[in-house]
């Protein structure tokens, strides 16, 4: 009888011993779970914190090449540039000119100052706005005015300034504006408005500071040394029609 009550205790300490280990493996491995989640956890933590500053770093670095203004002058001589304002004057009436200028002085008030940095936000109220009033209408009026050109170059200009536009409003990309008033810049003042004036012209006073302001981002002043921020964003599919071609 004492036997068999001692083989009894044997089997029962043998059988909590047993679940005792089992309980450990599970705690064992609820605590490597654990662990891994939370590794899983931090990398992705550490992969969001790495787009942000990636995206903060790519605006940065778009920012200081947008404020970095090189004091550039044209290829065009004051005297070339008077000649070619005739020659673009002659086939625009003086509304379409007017226009041209609003349209300018429309964009540059999206962009100037720090006022576009706040576009990099493609969520921002403003892009709403532009929406509604068509970005003030610029695309309508630019085509109006490039109906009457003649200078092929200038027509280009006038065309890239509008596809630009069209791009930047429908993306919510603040470079493509950008770009687009950079070549109207150009031509408002170093064409539209050149500090060169002949016997008979009405001269007006002008300021120093504009005039040395110069991107060379219009092909009617520059050809095809014409140069802008982000053009390779709009023609990417150009670009890559041409490594297609040239590699097969």
């Amino acid at each position: 009888m004492v036997k068999v009550i001692r083989l009894s205790l044997f089997l029962i300490a043998i059988s909590l011993f047993l679940t005792g280990c089992s309980n450990s493996k599970e705690d064992i491995t609820l605590d490597i779970n654990k662990n891994e989640n939370l590794i899983d956890t931090n990398n992705i933590n550490q992969i969001i914190s790495n787009d942000i500053y990636s995206k903060e770093s790519e605006e940065q670095e778009l920012i200081n090449i947008i404020e970095s203004v090189e004091k550039n002058k044209p290829t065009m001589s004051d005297e070339e540039r008077y000649g070619l304002r005739t020659d673009i004057f002659f086939n625009l009436n003086q509304d379409q000119v007017l226009k041209f200028g609003d349209c300018y002085t429309a964009l540059n008030q999206v962009i100037f100052d720090d006022r576009y940095k706040e576009l990099f936000d493609k969520a921002n109220n403003r892009w709403d706005a532009y929406d509604n009033n068509d970005l003030y209408g610029i695309v309508n009026t630019i085509r109006y005015i490039s109906n009457s050109v003649k200078n092929q170059a200038f027509k280009n200009d006038l065309n890239r300034i509008e596809e630009l536009c069209s791009y930047g409003l429908e993306y919510r990309d603040i470079i493509a504006l950008i770009d687009a008033r950079r070549i109207m810049r150009d031509i408002q003042y170093h064409i539209f408005e050149v500090p060169y004036f002949k016997e008979g012209d009405a001269i007006v006073e002008i300021n120093e500071e504009d005039y040395s302001i110069y991107y060379g981002a219009s092909e009617v002043l520059e050809g095809d040394r014409y140069k802008t921020i982000g053009i390779y964003r709009y023609n990417w599919l150009e670009l890559y029609w041409k490594i297609y071609t040239s590699t097969y």
